[in-house]
C-alpha cells in the first residue's frame, strides 16, 4: 500500500512548465473529475484532453471542466498521444487516463521525485489495496509473461509495464517515435527508453477503480496479439542479432538433423543414397548462413544509427535537478 502523499510541495515558481496529458475514448462519465482534480493538484499545468473520436459528450464535457480539448479522430491511445505530443512544448508531460483510475495524488509523486532526482521517464507502479478486483487475471498472467519476454530480450524487467501514469521530460517526449496504434503504446515507450538508454525511474502510485459506468477498452486477446506483435517486431528492429541469430541456430539444427543420415551413410558405406535429403540439408545450412549474416549486416548498421543518434542527443541537455531544496521520496510500505 503507498503511504500517504506528503503535503510538502515546491512553489510553482520552482516548478518546471507541466502538461497535464489526457487521451480519451468514451470518457464522458470520467473526464470531468480528472480534469477537475488534475487541475487542482496542478494549477500552474496546463491541461490538455486528446479526444480520440469518441461517439459522446467527451470533449464537450473536458471544455466545461477547464481544459484544452484536440481531436484525433484516428482510433488509438498512441495515435492520440503521438497527436499531442507533437502540440506540447513544456519541460515535463504527465501522461494519465481519462477514467478516473489514477488519482492526481499519484501525478504529485512523480513530481516530487522528479525534483529530488530527474529522470526522462517516471513510471507510476500501481498499488492497490484489492489488487485481485481492479487486475482482471488473465491480464495479471498476460503483463507477467510481457514482462518475463522483456527482461529476456532487453535485459530489463518493468515492474509495471503497462502503467498509464507516466512522467516524461523534454528530452524524451521530443526525441521517442511513437510508432504503435493502441495500448501497444506503453511497452512501446518502455522498450524504446531502455533502447535509446534514457533514465527512468518506477515509483509505487495509489490505484483505484475506474468511474461508475465507465468501461475498459482493453480487449485481452486482441490486444494481447497486438502487443505480442509489437514485441516481435521490436526484438526484430532492436536486436537484430539476437532475433535473426535465432533463427540462424534453427535453421542450422535442422540443416544437421536433416545431413546427419547421409554423413552417417558415407563414412559406413561410402555412398549417399539420400541424396535428395543431403542436398535438403545443404540448402538449410546456407539459409542459416545467410540469416546470420544478414543479422550481421543489420546489427552494424543499427550501431551506426544508435550512434549519430545519441550524438544528435547531446544538444538536448539531460533533466538535472538545480535547486537547493529536496523533497521526501514516498515509497510503499
Amino acid at each position: 500500500m503507498v503511504q500517504e502523499v506528503a503535503r510538502i510541495v515546491p512553489p510553482a515558481m520552482d516548478l518546471p512548465s507541466l502538461t497535464i496529458l489526457i487521451p480519451c475514448l468514451n470518457e464522458e462519465l470520467g473526464v470531468t473529475a480528472v480534469v477537475s482534480e488534475y487541475a487542482a493538484a496542478f494549477p500552474h499545468a496546463d491541461v490538455l484532453v486528446v479526444d480520440n473520436g469518441s461517439e459522446d459528450g467527451t470533449a464537450a464535457a473536458a471544455r466545461e471542466a477547464g481544459a484544452v480539448v484536440i481531436t484525433e479522430k484516428r482510433r488509438g491511445k498512441a495515435r492520440a498521444v503521438a497527436t499531442a505530443l507533437a502540440t506540447i512544448d513544456t519541460e515535463l508531460v504527465l501522461m494519465t487516463d481519462g477514467d478516473g483510475s489514477y488519482p492526481a495524488d499519484g501525478g504529485k509523486l512523480l513530481i516530487q521525485e522528479y525534483m529530488r532526482e530527474p529522470a526522462d521517464m517516471f513510471t507510476g507502479i500501481r498499488s492497490a489495496q484489492d489488487a485481485s478486483h481492479l487486475f482482471r487475471p488473465m491480464h495479471q498472467w498476460g503483463m507477467s509473461i510481457f514482462a518475463a519476454v522483456l527482461k529476456l530480450v532487453f535485459r530489463f524487467k518493468p515492474l509495471d509495464l503497462f502503467s498509464g501514469l507516466r512522467l516524461f521530460s523534454r528530452r524524451f517526449y521530443q526525441h521517442v517515435p511513437v510508432l504503435s496504434r493502441g495500448f501497444e503504446l506503453e511497452i512501446e515507450l518502455t522498450i524504446q527508453a531502455v533502447d535509446k538508454n534514457f533514465s527512468m525511474t518506477e515509483i509505487p502510485v495509489p490505484f483505484r477503480s475506474r468511474a461508475n459506468g465507465s468501461e475498459s477498452k482493453l480487449k485481452t486477446i486482441r490486444d494481447g496479439l497486438r502487443i505480442l506483435r509489437l514485441l516481435l517486431v521490436l526484438f526484430r528492429d532492436y536486436r537484430p542479432l539476437a532475433f535473426f541469430g535465432a533463427i540462424s541456430a534453427i535453421m542450422a539444427a535442422i540443416g544437421l538433423a536433416a545431413g546427419s543420415a547421409p554423413i552417417v551413410e558415407y563414412f559406413h558405406a561410402g555412398l549417399v543414397n539420400r541424396l535428395p535429403l543431403a542436398v535438403l540439408a545443404a540448402s538449410v545450412m546456407t539459409l542459416s548462413i545467410l540469416i546470420s549474416l544478414v543479422g550481421l549486416l543489420l546489427e552494424a548498421n543499427l550501431r551506426y544509427h544508435r550512434e549519430a543518434y545519441h550524438i544528435q542527443l547531446r544538444k538536448f541537455r539531460a533533466p538535472i535537478h538545480k535547486a537547493s531544496r529536496s523533497y521526501p521520496r514516498v515509497l510503499a510500505s
